[in-house]
């Protein structure tokens, strides 16, 4: 066992939302005592309690030794006062998880999380977020139109972007994967991903936005993420004048166009002058304006990052399907794609020697011993005679 299980025990239970009781009760080999005692690196495992435990916890042993660490500075994280302290910290012990598990893919295919450098705007009052949207754009070369994948422009400015499954009452979290790296976790849109976007564009507010202590950080993360998504050039080409009303198939394709909420659009247009206070009072007070949200649609987006490393590491023979379906980074359609790529992968050299038994190994580097006897100046050893060409 090594140094980390402790703390790698104790987010696998906290991300199932378990209590030391249950997981002692679905291991039934150790007691709630000795569960406890394990966590606090008083003691450790024997190996038959340890399978028993990974087992009950639905992950790989693995998973529980590996040598990565994360160390995790959460910014903020945006929930109702109906989401339960119960789940906030399976949430958060699920984030830690699965940056873990990335980083962990990340070594063992030989690459290191990138760095991004990130600008920090000081804000001395929320609308100083217009401004600051604008100039992160400016600054990131992507003028005022549409972005048609968010999710995949975070990843490539060296965002971790994570899509969870959580109670409702959960919005997003903005955090920081040791001093450089930045972490972005989301609730998963299921049907609409203009949530998702607008959810994306308010934790980037958190990033790189520096409020003074008396300037409200949700207020100017709200605005900053409907001003990076809807910036005010787009907004006025979009209504050339000023409105009081604004009709539902207006709404419809600048939803489409810019992937941003009706009620977002609205506040846009309000906060620039360009709808009137009684035309955006209508669409709550008659306009039906959030069941009609529901019918217009914009397509979730998925973080590609984690497929990449996962299809990587697979068919390189680094980790197994059960482990990247364990690790709860990837779709059921994602894993699914994996598993017919995998059955149709030709075992490699090293899964050969690994599956050989004791006797067969030894016998092979016998003959790799004489072999290099024979020829001294062969540094790469043959363990497979492959067919020659004819």
């Amino acid at each position: 066992m090594n140094h980390l299980f402790p703390i790698h025990l104790k987010a696998a239970r906290l991300r199932l939302g378990w209590s030391l009781d249950r997981l002692a009760q679905e291991a039934g080999c150790v007691s709630k005592a000795m569960i406890s005692k394990y966590e606090l690196g008083e003691s450790m495992p024997s190996r038959d309690v340890f399978v028993k435990i990974a087992a009950a916890l639905k992950t790989s042993e693995e998973s529980l030794l590996t040598i990565t660490a994360v160390d995790l500075r959460f910014v903020a994280f945006r929930k109702t006062q109906q989401l339960s302290a119960t789940e906030e910290k399976r949430i958060k012990a699920e984030t830690e998880w699965r940056i873990r598990q990335r980083r962990e893919l990340m070594r063992v295919v030989g690459e290191s999380p990138q760095a991004p450098s990130l600008p920090r705007y000081h804000a001395a009052i929320a609308a100083d977020a217009e401004a600051h949207a604008a100039e992160l754009r400016a600054a990131w070369g992507l003028g005022t139109g549409p972005l048609p994948n968010l999710t995949a422009l975070l990843e490539d400015k060296g965002f971790e972007v994570l899509v969870v499954e959580a109670d409702r009452a959960f919005s997003g979290i903005s955090a920081w994967a040791g001093d450089a790296h930045p972490v972005v976790v989301i609730q998963d849109p299921k049907e609409d991903g203009a949530r998702q976007r607008m959810n994306l564009t308010h934790e980037l507010g958190h990033i790189v936005g520096e409020p003074d202590e008396s300037t409200d950080v949700e207020d100017y993360a709200a605005l900053f993420g409907g001003a990076f998504l809807f910036p005010r050039a787009a907004a006025q080409r979009e209504f050339t004048t000023r409105r009081n009303r604004i009709t539902l198939a207006e709404l419809k394709s600048v939803k489409l166009k810019y992937g941003i909420s009706f009620e977002a659009i609205l506040k846009r247009l309000k906060a620039l002058g360009i709808l009137s206070p009684e035309g955006y009072k209508w669409w709550y007070e008659a306009g039906g304006i959030r069941k009609k949200e529901s019918q217009t649609l914009v397509s979730p987006e998925r973080p590609m990052r984690p497929v990449r490393l996962a299809s990587k590491a697979l068919c390189e023979g680094m980790v197994t399907m059960e482990t990247l379906q364990q690790n709860a980074d990837l779709s059921a359609t994602e894993l699914a794609d994996m598993a017919d790529q995998q059955q149709n992968r030709p075992e490699s050299l090293q899964q050969r020697y690994l599956r050989m038994s004791a006797e067969e190994r030894q016998k092979i580097m016998a003959t790799e011993a004489d072999r290099v006897a024979a020829d001294p100046t062969e540094i790469i050893p043959d363990i497979f005679d492959e067919p020659d060409d004819d």
